[in-house]
């Protein structure tokens, strides 16, 4: 099993590495994750208590895309939806908002997700996944009910230009409630993962293989000092040197084809497996609760298994949902507790 040690050097390279890459990303909000999500499903049908890409109800796709975008949770029912969060007047709509109708002539009964400009994003019975203006004058507008804001990780500290500071490894976003507070904490004083210059963290931030090969690099405190061998991955790639790293020591091989790394592109769960099944050492430790969605034939099954046998991951009801995109908050839960298992 492999130790871990890092220096001064290393440790100040890792973080402007790291911190350069996601800066880029900080625009996106978490309803623009929400939308953005939303937005990939547009033409799939509607179908009578659907919560998949097979097919969605109107309160099953939003329980979907909230869960897949921001891993935040949502009732069920469309009803039960328009009791979350916070009541919003229409004029004051913002998008990722919830909005509410009266379809059946008995109270709430089908539900949207606002997406600005007048128009909702939604699983409608006749068009399955689309978009249509919530003041529609034939159909939507007169049976507008209420809206309700539901998202709860704000992406910027509200109200402060210059938030008070925190010890390493606490944010702003990141309450002790958090299911992954403590391994952020640990990582964070560990001077391994880092937050934004706003005192936040960001765990629903997706994390992208370039990111990824900069924290393992990190942690392992691998030599920087090489050039990519890689075509898409140039010299001048700000995180070129972690990418060259993580090459050498053969960590990526498992995901990477026709020699192309492509660093900018989110790192799925899978692959997370399938990395760390390399760098941490973890053949021979397949065990645990067999999942779900995978069987045998899965590419990265043994990878997969590793991390159910070692309790590194123990999936979400029964799944491991191994084509899912990682973000920031699983991230430093696979990490932590990987590096607990090696030392």
């Amino acid at each position: 099993m492999r130790k871990f040690l890092m220096t001064a050097a290393s440790a100040v390279l890792a973080l402007s590495v790291f911190s350069a890459d996601f800066e880029t990303a900080d625009a996106q909000s978490a309803a623009d994750q929400v939308i953005e999500e939303g937005k990939k499903h547009l033409g799939t049908p509607y179908r009578y208590g659907g919560t998949s890409p097979s097919g969605f109800d109107c309160s099953g796709y939003l329980v979907y895309i909230f869960d897949r975008a921001i891993d935040q949770s949502l009732p069920r029912t469309a009803a039960a939806q328009a009791s979350a969060g916070d009541s919003v007047s229409k004029s004051n709509l913002q998008p990722g908002d919830l909005v509410f109708f009266n379809t059946s002539g008995r109270g709430v009964s089908h539900s949207g997700l606002y997406i600005g400009g007048g128009d909702m994003i939604h699983s409608a019975s006749s068009r399955g996944i689309s978009i249509v203006s919530i003041n529609d004058p034939h159909y939507w507008g007169s049976r507008y009910v209420g809206a309700q804001r539901v998202i709860t990780e704000q992406e910027e500290v509200a109200s402060e230009t210059s938030p008070p500071s925190l010890d390493p490894g606490y944010y702003h976003d990141v309450r002790e409630s958090h299911f992954a507070f403590e391994e952020i904490r640990n990582l964070g004083q560990a001077d391994i993962i880092n937050g934004y210059p706003d005192g936040t963290y960001k765990p629903t931030r997706h994390i992208n293989r370039g990111q990824a090969a900069a924290l393992v690099a990190r942690s392992f405190d691998l030599d920087t000092s090489g050039n990519p061998g890689y075509d898409d991955v140039g010299s001048n790639h700000h995180q070129a040197e972690a990418v060259a790293a993580v090459e050498a020591a053969g960590f990526f091989d498992s995901i990477v084809d026709n020699n192309e790394f492509k660093p900018s592109q989110a790192i799925t769960r899978g692959e997370i497996a399938a990395v760390f099944f390399d760098a941490f050492e973890l053949d021979g430790m397949q065990g645990g609760s067999a999942f779900d969605d995978i069987d045998e034939s899965h590419e990265y099954f043994n990878q997969i298994m590793a991390f159910a046998g070692t309790g590194i991951s123990t999936g979400n009801d029964g799944n491991y949902q191994p084509e899912r995109e990682t973000n920031r908050a699983h991230f430093a839960v696979f990490l932590d507790r990987a590096m607990e298992i090696n030392n």
